[in-house]
């Protein structure tokens, strides 16, 4: 009887539709869709995103903080993982959003301006670090802004 039990609740678990509540995960699966389209990012964003170290804080609906390194070569994602608060590595921007606004994104079948919308709505902060990446990221927000009034 005991392993009849076993069986019906491996196979209730695994008919069970998989809500994964781990955003870190969830971000990592899309990692390679992103850099399978990461050759048509327009060229002002190329610039922007092409060669950056992020340090990303995602604030989860728990009120958890996790904290993500993104290594980006030619606007191509090469490193994405997990890290602790304090784990010390020279990130040239950082960006905070909540799980939320990141679902959205990821779910969206036009994530690039589902981000923008939500850059521009506050619910997504970029720091740049340092001078010259202050510099680039101004450059690159006014270009942004300059190509979406003309519709590129």
């Amino acid at each position: 009887m005991k392993k009849i039990t076993v069986i019906l609740m491996l196979l209730l678990t695994m008919l069970m539709p998989v809500a994964s509540a781990d955003i870190v995960n969830d971000l990592n699966l899309k990692v390679n869709e992103y850099n399978q389209y990461a050759e048509y990012v327009p060229s002002y964003l190329e610039s922007f995103l092409g060669n950056e170290v992020i340090k990303l804080v995602i604030v989860t609906d728990d009120g958890e903080e996790r904290y993500i390194k993104t290594i980006t070569e030619d606007a191509y994602i090469t490193t994405f993982e997990e890290v602790d608060e304090d784990t010390e590595f020279d990130a040239t921007m950082i960006v905070g959003a909540n799980e939320a606004t990141v679902r959205t994104i990821i779910r969206s079948s036009d994530p690039l301006a589902e981000f923008i919308a939500a850059k521009d709505n506050g619910e997504i902060v970029i720091e740049p670090v340092g001078l010259i990446n202050t510099v680039k990221y101004t450059v690159a927000n006014v270009v942004m802004k300059v190509s979406s009034l003309f519709g590129f």
